[in-house]
């Protein structure tokens, strides 16, 4: 065993083991804000997945980065606890410098994680720029945090005790998130391009990052349009915490090539239901005001028009999700949906047909156009002679 090996394996350990304990304190109701144990969550899904795609596949670069994302993140979040606890002695400042000059690189490492996604590789030898400039994030992160003398953007009551006077330390610190911006552009457009390029398993594993991305995208917009300083909903911020753990999850599937397949019909699904909740929010709510408007005489302020609002959404759920999921498989699940136009038709043929033989050649045609498979056989019972 290498030694590269063992220290990924002592790296993942640290980086679960510390926010479980986090997260366990954080449920029991200690000293610990609840929210921590769903950056818990987050922190322990990197970690694993990286695990176990570096013990899988030992050369692919995605899983030690994972850890290399998860590791610093396990280890600033008891210090921010220690820092943000009431009388914190002075060693606190040092905790709080080491925090500050995370975040940039975080964001850098992630970015490039899906950039070499999923086999490790850069797409071509163009993306080369990648590395070096994720290695220019953390270099500038980490000297506008120590050598600048402003405020600690997290703690602001804290500076670098070895803070330069008339240092750019801004400036540097906006460099290097203008520079982590490219790097989180270029991996979306990394993503693109294996699409374009890959093959059908390929572009299964880029769907399923693309599908996590979205729904994280979706829960952060929630979350920013929402947001209020005084009083954050904290639904939309665990929703969105939990949202950023898919995507640690999708990449672990689309590497290992867990239920690769069953992407299309996951996206399928996920989209009827949200169009089909979208569809009988509005009838719901368009009834009960057409109701309320036309019958506001005879009806007053009485349950009546929630109750029939609630029988028209309850008698449209089935023709209305039978309608949508048709029209979204032929989109995003045309392999499932044109499999079951195959299997209806061949029902409609064989359904009077009595010549086995007949039956037979037409059941191995339609599971070969269905399938394609390598090798297709049919094996039938001899029946008891009467």
């Amino acid at each position: 065993m290498t030694i590269r090996r063992w220290l990924i394996r002592i790296a993942a350990v640290v980086s679960i083991v510390f926010p479980f304990l986090l997260g366990v304190e954080a449920l029991l109701g200690w000293k610990v804000e609840p929210a921590v144990a769903v950056y818990s969550v987050v922190v322990v899904v990197f970690a694993v997945v990286g695990w176990l795609v570096s013990e899988r596949q030992p050369t692919n670069a995605v899983g030690p980065l994972m850890i290399a994302f998860a590791l610093p993140f396990a280890l600033s979040m008891p210090a921010d606890v220690y820092i943000r606890t009431p009388g914190s002695p002075g060693d606190a400042g040092l905790l709080a410098l080491f925090v500050s000059f995370l975040d940039a690189p975080l964001i850098a490492i992630l970015a490039l994680t899906l950039i070499r996604f999923p086999d490790g590789r850069l797409p071509s030898p163009r993306w080369r720029w990648a590395d070096p400039l994720t290695i220019a994030v953390a270099a500038m992160t980490v000297a506008g945090t120590l050598l600048g003398d402003q405020p600690l953007f997290l703690y602001p009551e804290y500076r670098s005790p070895i803070g330069v006077g008339g240092f750019p330390g801004d400036k540097l610190m906006y460099l290097s998130y203008g520079c982590m911006f490219v790097l989180l552009v270029g991996a979306a457009l990394s993503l693109v391009v294996r699409w374009r390029r890959g093959g059908i398993i390929e572009r299964d594993q880029v769907k399923w990052v693309a599908a996590a991305a979205l729904v994280l995208l979706i829960a952060e917009t929630g979350n920013v349009i929402t947001f209020n300083p005084g009083d954050p909903n904290s639904v939309l911020g665990i929703a969105t915490s939990l949202a950023f753990a898919l995507v640690p999850t999708a990449m672990g599937i689309a590497i290992l090539r867990y239920h690769l397949f069953e992407i299309d019909r996951i996206i399928s699904r996920t989209l009827s239901y949200a169009i089909v909740t979208g569809i009988l929010a509005v009838v719901f709510a368009g009834v009960i005001l057409l109701l309320q408007t036309l019958l506001a005489g005879l009806l007053g302020n009485g349950g009546i028009p929630v109750a029939v609002s609630t029988l028209a959404v309850f008698a449209l759920f089935q023709p209305v999700l039978r309608r949508v999921r048709r029209a979204v498989d032929r989109r995003f699940d045309r392999a499932g949906y044109d499999g079951e136009r195959t299997a209806a038709a061949f029902r409609v043929r064989v359904r009077n047909e009595v010549d086995m033989e007949t039956v037979t050649a037409d059941l191995l045609a339609t599971v070969r156009g269905a399938v394609a498979p390598t090798s297709l056989g049919v094996w039938l019972r001899a029946g008891r002679a009467e």
